[in-house]
């Protein structure tokens, strides 16, 4: 995998990038970079121009936390409001809600053991 050298990019989000991780190759697709963003986004990236691929807007206030499943299929986004969002990162479409109110999540993670079919 090849990131595009160490490049800034302008206006990647419309307010600061709070979370980034990446997200694994697929057989289909090469690694992608995640970012969740103050401006309620997150944002998938292609590693080797830094461009952006998909744009999830499913959050009320900022992302603070992302996620990545290792098998690269599936990743989560937690919120300042109080939800986590799971997606599938090849079609960006929420496959799961999580509510937990009153409360943040300001981290999380995807159990490496899990298989996601």
């Amino acid at each position: 995998m090849k990131l595009a050298g160490l490049k800034s990019v302008d206006n990647a989000h419309d307010d600061s990038v709070w979370a980034a991780t990446w997200v694994p190759a697929t057989a289909d697709r090469a690694a992608l970079l995640l970012t969740g963003s103050l401006d309620e986004t997150v944002r998938l990236w292609g590693s080797d121009e830094l461009s952006c691929v998909a744009t999830n807007a499913g959050h009320c206030l900022g992302v603070v936390s992302v996620a990545a499943h290792p098998s690269g299929v599936i990743a989560a986004s937690a919120s300042l409001d109080s939800f986590v969002r799971v997606f599938d990162v090849d079609h960006n479409n929420t496959i799961a809600t999580l509510e937990a109110p009153p409360s943040e999540v300001w981290q999380m993670q995807f159990d490496p053991k899990v298989i996601q079919k």
